[in-house]
């Protein structure tokens, strides 16, 4: 639509519109509606805006009868978009474009059926087929048509680099080869490259971290495998007995706890989509813009559903209100725009039985100045206190960096470093290993081991981060 000539866009769907109107029966398709109708276009002047104000009128025009009336139903608009959430809601009305048609594929029979088509022309060992196609169909979540049709062609890709290596010293022209066939293992492979195109615009790769690489909270871990994994991977099992997966999470404590690790660690158990988000990245000084920001990134977690969403530092996101005055009470209105986008996902239309679409975790240092009605059941439902590690944490701790190193430390030896370390957190206990490795290294690169000694000059060298730390607590 959009011309170099001022007027020209607006010129061509007048000229559009009464076509229609000569050919009675009519079917106009607006592809990417959305740039023209986005939420932020009735704010700013500009073309766009234009165009958006002359489809509205004439679709109006249509239905107030402007028109003849033999005209009236026998002229189909259809839009077409993949940022539904970026639409201004006048769009929406009643006689506008008032029926919504989401087209997703959000369960694993969908997918199945999707794979089953695009993967025709790969040569499957037939009794396997099935098989790995019903894994691959599980493993995808929020994949799209096109992901898909992208993940078969990798794999293929796969196979002709097989194919094209001698095979009984002949080399192989064509994917017929028998010696060649699909495995599940090239799945795998495929799904490291391929990821749901939706996901581009936020940090997505699963964390490459589990419960057993985490040391020190191991009361804190059994507890989430109990009341997060399982609920999340077997809902129907604790529905039985009242006990729905929760639906977000707050994972709060003094810096360098481990917060942050612990999020993705459960997002790497849960084995499904992750999306992780920095809440600084969300703000925006543009009116509106975080607002928009928020919509955006909700409206992906939701289209990747089932994914776990993670916020780091939330109380830049939803800080208690009215803190800052300021004349556009911009804080207020990101905290409302929060809370209301968390309820869409939690109460979705789509959603079937107790499974939860979107686990939202978010982490924070400061949970005194988080609103209230963020952390109130039915949205945060869980509260997650990883405090400073005391003694037996820090030799858990401490075991957990030697299992990496060449160290020749003592029980005895670490027994004292643990005691000596009041005040660490895990994170200086991870500088303080670094430390004692550099120093090794420096007195003589041909070392075998890390002494004891080497612990104790690093000590001087890291402070204590949380010897003057005093706990907050939030009240469940």
């Amino acid at each position: 639509m959009f011309k170099t000539d001022e007027g020209a866009a607006e010129k061509e769907i007048c000229l559009i519109f009464e076509s229609m109107l000569r050919h009675r029966v009519s079917i106009v398709i607006l592809d990417e509606i959305d740039i023209i109708s986005d939420t932020s276009t009735s704010d700013r002047a500009g073309i766009e805006a234009k165009l958006f104000s002359i489809i509205v009128k004439l679709i109006d025009s249509i239905n107030e009868n402007v028109w003849e009336n033999s005209c009236k139903g026998q002229i189909f608009i259809i839009g077409t978009t993949n940022r539904h959430h970026a639409i201004n809601s006048n769009l929406y009305r009643p006689g506008r474009l008032d029926r919504i048609y989401e087209l997703v594929i959000k369960k694993s029979e969908q997918r199945l059926g999707v794979l089953k088509i695009m993967s025709e022309k790969l040569p499957f060992v037939e009794e396997q087929k099935d098989l790995i196609l019903q894994k691959v169909s599980r493993m995808t979540h929020g994949f799209v048509a096109t992901d898909l049709q992208y993940l078969c062609t990798q794999v293929a890709i796969q196979l002709v680099r097989e194919c094209n290596k001698n095979i009984d010293g002949e080399s192989c022209e064509d994917l017929d080869n028998p010696y060649v066939h699909v495995k599940f293992q090239h799945f795998e492979e495929a799904l490291k490259v391929v990821k749901p195109s939706n996901l581009n615009e936020f940090q997505t790769k699963i964390p490459d971290i589990r419960f057993s690489d985490i040391f020190g909270i191991d009361e804190i871990i059994e507890d989430l495998k109990l009341t997060v994994i399982e609920p999340f991977h077997n809902p129907q099992e604790f529905i039985k007995f009242g006990i729905s997966p929760p639906r977000g999470i707050l994972v709060y404590g003094p810096p360098g706890v481990g917060k942050t690790m612990l999020s993705c660690a459960i997002a790497a158990e849960t084995g499904i989509n992750f999306i992780f988000v920095e809440s600084s990245n969300i703000i925006s000084k543009i009116v509106g813009e975080s607002e928009n920001n928020i919509s955006k990134m909700f409206a992906q977690a939701k289209a990747n559903s089932p994914c776990v969403l993670f916020i780091d530092q939330i109380e830049i996101l939803a800080s208690i209100r009215g803190i800052s005055a300021t004349s556009e009470n911009t804080e207020g209105r990101i905290v409302t725009s929060f809370l209301t986008e968390m309820d869409g996902i939690f109460t979705s239309r789509n959603r079937e039985g107790p499974e939860v679409d979107v686990l939202v975790i978010t982490a924070t240092n400061r949970p005194e100045i988080i609103d209230p009605a963020l952390l109130r059941p039915g949205r945060l439902d869980q509260h997650i206190y990883i405090p400073p590690p005391n003694y037996e944490q820090r030799i858990s701790i401490l075991k957990g960096k030697f299992q990496k190193m060449l160290t020749n430390v003592t029980n005895d030896q670490l027994s004292y470093l643990a005691q000596d370390t009041d005040g660490f957190s895990g994170a200086d206990l991870d500088n303080l290993c670094r430390e004692a490795a550099l120093i090794s290294i420096r007195e003589n690169i041909d070392n075998e081991k890390i002494t004891y000694d080497h612990f104790v000059q690093a000590k001087y060298l890291c402070k204590a981060s949380l010897l003057d730390y005093k706990p907050i607590f939030i009240s469940s």
